[in-house]
């Protein structure tokens, strides 16, 4: 199982792995593929709203149960009792890690990818056709966001293939080496859409990027 505790950060031979395998697969596309780790949680924002939310609803219920004749003391067990269950549930990332869950879809995580998408310059190539492959460690989420030119050339749910070798590796805890695969796989799809053309490509880093 692959946990934020049990990913350490990619060493100097896992990047060189990477890149490599990136430079590979772009030299037969006119695409561009970037490798991106989130190390840090992506749900702490969510998860605080849900903490505060958690809080108000114990209140709420409190006083519901107040009506019932029930003595203090129960009522205040109650209410301990639904705040602790659901701010472990606010918790989520890390409620996962504890039971076990595999790498599960969050909405944390894909706004993630969606603002390292733009922030690392992917939506601004000459035509339009990046490719990030996007793990988020904490948040045991994987996704590959493509843009507009490489959607109007590659299936979206093509990429289903991609994100599940990585998932598998990382399970495994062989993140890295799903991570290549994944690469060269892309890499593949891209050069039989979108093949290499003069004056196109190499815009972005091959190396992949942790943030």
């Amino acid at each position: 199982m692959v946990t934020a505790a049990t990913c350490p950060p990619l060493t100097a031979d896992d990047r060189a792995r990477i890149a490599a395998a990136v430079a590979a697969a772009e030299a037969r596309t006119s695409a561009e593929i970037v490798v991106v780790v989130e190390t840090d949680p992506c749900e702490e924002g969510d998860a605080t709203v849900a903490l505060v939310a958690a809080g108000f609803l114990a209140i709420a219920v409190g006083g519901l149960l107040s009506w019932t004749g029930l003595r203090l003391e129960g009522v205040v067990i109650a209410q301990a009792a639904l705040f602790a269950g659901l701010a472990a549930l606010a918790a989520s990332s890390r409620v996962r890690r504890a039971l076990g869950v595999g790498w599960l879809p969050s909405h944390a995580a894909h706004q993630a990818a969606l603002r390292a998408f733009e922030d690392l310059g992917l939506a601004r190539t000459k035509e339009r056709t990046g490719v990030m492959i996007h793990v988020a460690v904490a948040d045991r989420r994987v996704e590959i966001v493509a843009d507009e030119g490489v959607h109007a050339a590659i299936a979206p749910e093509t990429w289903a293939e991609e994100v599940e070798m990585v998932v598998s590796a990382a399970r495994a805890g062989r993140l890295v080496d799903g991570l290549v695969q994944a690469v060269e796989t892309c890499g593949a799809a891209l050069a039989q859409a979108l093949p290499p053309e003069p004056g196109l490509g190499n815009e972005l880093p091959n190396a992949p990027i942790v943030r």
